[in-house]
């Protein structure tokens, strides 16, 4: 019943290492976006704000990637990883990302106050 080893502890720890490198890659990226992308303000209209917030999403989904490709890339060039721990570590970008960018928050609540 129990021959199948269910959890691999070295595949574990990567994920863990990963998402580490993450989190930290997702902080400070989401703070530079957020610094430098145009700030939430209430007089320009929804459409434009709209337009704001679909460019800010798809820089984080392009961040994301790269962020995720990099690191794999340099993680498996420096260790011997047999699997790919980003695959689950990768569930950690886009909440620390979104968790700096206030100003898209402050929009995308803007756009859809109902």
């Amino acid at each position: 019943m129990f021959d199948k080893k269910i959890i691999y502890w070295k595949y574990a720890m990567w994920i863990g290492i990963y998402s580490i490198i993450f989190v930290t890659l997702g902080v400070t990226i989401g703070k530079l976006l957020d610094n430098s992308l145009p700030k939430h303000d209430e007089t320009k209209t929804k459409s434009k704000l709209l337009l704001e917030i679909y460019i800010q999403i798809a820089l984080v989904g392009v961040a994301t990637y790269i962020m995720r490709e990099y690191t794999e890339h340099i993680m498996k060039s420096m260790f011997k990883i047999e699997k790919s721990p980003d695959k689950f570590a990768v569930l950690i970008i886009a909440p620390t990302l979104f968790s700096q960018m206030k100003n898209l928050a402050n929009k995308i609540t803007h756009v859809w106050k109902m």
